[in-house]
């Protein structure tokens, strides 16, 4: 009985994964660009603030210091739902929930058959390890295949500049030199659409990257509204951005070749214990076999388990780079 259950819940824990986890947003260009045009029809308070009276419309600086305003009232940390966008999974925050939930519960079954409490009670957070686990190898992914060609984007952009293209052509020009599946590509190409089909400048540009968790994003889009509004040189402003970002991807690299001998070595020591443990067990099975029969030797097999368990997690907490 006790493995029909299993088999019940293994099929409908991938049942729901297969149809909750779309990890990239299925969502075409097209579809994009609907969602944004149907926003201006219907005039949302955005929108409206871009109205044709001149006298009463707000501008780009006052948008952006409500803003802040906003942000600095509320959390700085990353909700769920802001990591969920980033990561372009189309789940609602109540199914992540759920699903963690029902993980966490698959796991004590299983763990129940034959561990102790200590051990029960680690299982419940399997949940939330797997889930946000996998939520933020997602982001990680969409920052890390943005961030691939962003540096080499800027430079492009700044050389067409300074030869005297305009930034709009500029930004045509330096995206049709990427690759046709690059993030970065896709995000200029949208940006220009929002501008063809006559979105305000400000609203097309402010929502380039608005759904990728990097942060010199927001520095390229204000330096190239506040170049649109008031002037200035923007390839100098840019040229210093690109250094900015090289350096940052160079410090972010050689800080995870630093750890990675650390997190390394955790596996190596692992693994060496496990062929110990195979050694042992081809010349003495009863060694092995008997301590897992005996009630206090199987005590302290679970407590092996255990020190191994959080030695693993105080490995991955304390090499743990933000990106």
């Amino acid at each position: 009985m006790e493995i029909i259950i299993l088999i019940l819940l293994i099929v409908a824990g991938s049942a729901g994964l297969a149809y909750y986890f779309g990890v990239f947003n299925s969502e075409s260009k097209a579809a994009v660009v609907k969602t944004i045009v149907d926003a201006q029809r219907n005039q949302d308070p955005l929108a409206r603030s871009f109205g044709s009276n001149a006298k009463t419309q707000k501008t780009i600086m006052e948008i952006v210091a409500e803003e802040n305003e906003i942000k600095k009232s509320g959390t700085s940390s990353a909700t769920l739902e802001k990591k969920l966008r980033y990561a372009q999974w189309t789940i609602q925050p109540t199914i992540f929930y759920i699903l963690m939930v029902l993980i966490s519960l698959f796991s004590l079954l299983l763990v129940s058959l034959k561990f102790n409490l200590l051990i029960k009670l680690m299982s419940l957070s399997v949940g939330p390890f797997v889930m946000y686990s996998l939520l933020d190898g997602a982001v990680y992914a969409r920052f890390k295949k943005f961030d691939n060609d962003y540096p080499s984007f800027l430079l492009s952009f700044v050389g067409l500049l300074k030869t005297g293209m305009n930034p709009i052509q500029g930004l045509k020009a330096a995206s049709d030199g990427l690759e046709p599946g690059s993030l970065v590509k896709y995000e200029i190409d949208l940006m220009l659409e929002r501008l063809r089909i006559g979105i305000p400048e400000d609203q097309s540009i402010g929502a380039f990257g608005e759904d990728i968790a990097h942060e010199e994003i927001e520095l390229f889009v204000q330096a190239l509204l506040l170049s649109r509004k008031v002037g200035g040189n923007l390839s100098d402003t840019l040229d210093r951005l690109a250094r900015q970002v090289r350096k940052r991807q160079y410090f972010r690299s050689s800080a995870h070749h630093a750890v990675g001998m650390q997190r390394g070595s955790i596996w190596l020591i692992l693994g060496f214990l496990v062929v110990l443990l195979g050694f042992m067990y081809m010349k003495a099975p009863e060694i092995i076999s008997e301590s897992i029969k005996d009630d206090f030797g199987w005590e302290i097999w679970q407590f092996g388990i255990i020190l191994i368990i959080i030695g693993i997690v105080w490995i991955r907490l304390v090499t743990k780079i933000k990106a």
